[in-house]
């Protein structure tokens, strides 16, 4: 079985998925021969060498004359349904463009026969869908994995104004496929790129085993603080791969034919500049997946302090930690009824000469990026150096956009990763009602009925503010309330 893995390196947009296909040896005469069949005038493919921070790279330009600025779903589907295409394909990018109709249908609250898809209704758009379709095809593709897929935050211009990043296409086509955000303020994932990697992913998650024929990278237009490139590794799996791969990440069923869909040509026309998405992303380091217990060195490791504590009612940290609610962490069985059993990741590195006043903007950023839990611990290191452990608790699928947020935003030269088990309580929100108002309680389920809940902190805050007594009373109010309400 031939695989191909997309590594979503910094993102990805149509454009990218082409250059990268032509970078692992997809002949540029072939791609364009084969999308002849289109019977489409008005372009011609082109491919040249660039450099993204130093890594060679592939970018992929649709030239078109086309001077349609947008097209029904109907018009795109007749393109595609009057082509010479082989029938396999025909149907795989009718499901794609329907997909992509049908998320923008729904955004607009339009029928899908009246929705217009502007920037994704134009040639260059057909061209990345299909052009995605036939390549794999030119490549001999029976497999596709997907690696989890960054979404930046910001705004674009699109042909309504301003559109909030993730752009809503992009959003809703991926529904279903593991995404992590991206401490970039950019376009990382174009709607085109969206609806190829949501339809054309049988899996999700690490890169599987196989036997590595073959890299490409597909190059974006701009240039970011990390190589904004999508990364495509081909090679010969088996029948034990595939399982592996599917086990690895999200099943996706879909053979090859659905389509979550969405569009974005290599010049984002509407959904912003040339597609931001190549933006750099989490993904720097394409080490953390595949090797669980792997260790990178931090520079002083002098070694302290225990885990966090996974037990936990609410990933509170010890030292100087934040609380984070995770009542919907779980990723594997449940041992007991009340008790939900998951695997994490811990990163962990020690530091001896960072500004103290960075740390809390560090753990904003790690917070923000996806972690669970961030704490900080004082510890002795090597030459008798007062220094501080940074551990953050996250899920696997976090790992490569934190350690990139502690190399960028701390001092440090390397950082551990581990493998832990969390057990965890189920947990729901409530409210209850006190003589100084409505308190949000968390509850925590001990089995047979039993409960423990905690009041939350920042309504019993507010209410003691405004109602001008201490906070403990207002604390108290509502753990009482609670009792009568729930138990416990």
């Amino acid at each position: 079985m031939r695989i191909a893995y997309f590594d979503c390196i910094a993102g990805a947009s149509g454009d990218m998925i082409l250059g990268a296909l032509v970078d692992a040896g997809l002949a540029l005469s072939d791609l364009q021969a084969r999308l002849d069949a289109l019977h489409l005038p008005d372009f011609h493919l082109e491919a040249r060498k660039v450099a993204k921070n130093a890594f060679s790279a592939t970018k992929v330009d649709v030239i078109v004359s086309d001077t349609v600025p947008e097209r029904h779903l109907g018009d795109i589907l007749s393109i595609v349904e009057e082509s010479d295409l082989p029938a396999a394909i025909k149907e795989k990018a009718v499901a794609i463009f329907r997909k992509i109709g049908t998320a923008e249908a729904a955004i607009h609250d339009t029928s899908l026969e009246s929705v217009h898809l502007h920037e994704l209704g134009g040639v260059d758009t057909i061209v990345d869908v299909v052009g995605a379709l036939v390549g794999l095809e030119a490549l001999g593709i029976e497999h596709v994995v997907v690696s989890p897929i960054p979404l930046g935050r910001g705004f674009i211009r699109g042909a309504h104004g301003r559109i909030p990043l993730p752009a809503p296409a992009t959003v809703a086509l991926l529904k279903g496929a593991p995404v992590v955000g991206s401490p970039l303020e950019v376009e990382t994932v174009t709607p085109t790129g969206a609806a190829l990697l949501a339809s054309l992913g049988d899996a999700f998650g690490a890169i599987p085993g196989m036997k590595l024929e073959a890299v490409g990278y597909g190059a974006g237009s701009r240039d970011f603080a990390i190589p904004n490139v999508l990364r495509i590794l081909i090679g010969e799996g088996t029948a034990f791969v595939h399982h592996a791969a599917t086990a690895a990440g999200t099943p996706h069923h879909h053979g090859h034919s659905h389509a979550h869909s969405h569009t974005h040509p290599h010049t984002e026309k509407g959904h912003g500049d040339p597609h931001p998405q190549e933006d750099p992303t989490h993904r720097e380091h394409d080490h953390t997946h595949e090797q669980p217990e792997a260790k990178l060195e931090a520079r002083d490791h002098t070694t302290a302090g225990q885990l966090p504590h996974e037990a936990g009612e609410q990933e509170q940290s010890h030292a100087y930690g934040h609380d984070i609610e995770s009542s919907a962490e779980h990723t594997h069985d449940h041992s007991h009824s009340c008790l939900d059993t998951a695997t994490l990741k811990v990163l962990e590195t020690n530091i001896d000469d960072l500004n103290p006043e960075t740390y809390e903007y560090v753990m904003d950023r790690l917070f923000a990026a996806g972690a669970l839990d961030v704490f900080l611990a004082p510890i002795q290191m090597k030459k008798n150096r007062p220094g501080t452990l940074l551990r953050v608790l996250c899920r696997p699928e976090t790992i490569e956009a934190l350690v990139r947020i502690l190399f960028l935003e701390t001092s440090t030269l390397g950082v551990r990763e581990q493998t832990v088990n969390r057990h965890a309580l189920t947990r729901s929100i409530e409210h209850v009602d006190t003589a100084y108002g409505s308190v949000h309680v968390k509850l925590a389920d001990l089995g047979e009925g039993s409960v423990k809940s905690s009041p939350e902190y920042e309504d019993c805050r507010r209410l003691a503010h405004e109602s001008g007594v201490p906070l403990r009373e207002v604390y108290q109010a509502a753990q009482e309330a609670s009792r009568r309400r729930f138990g416990g």
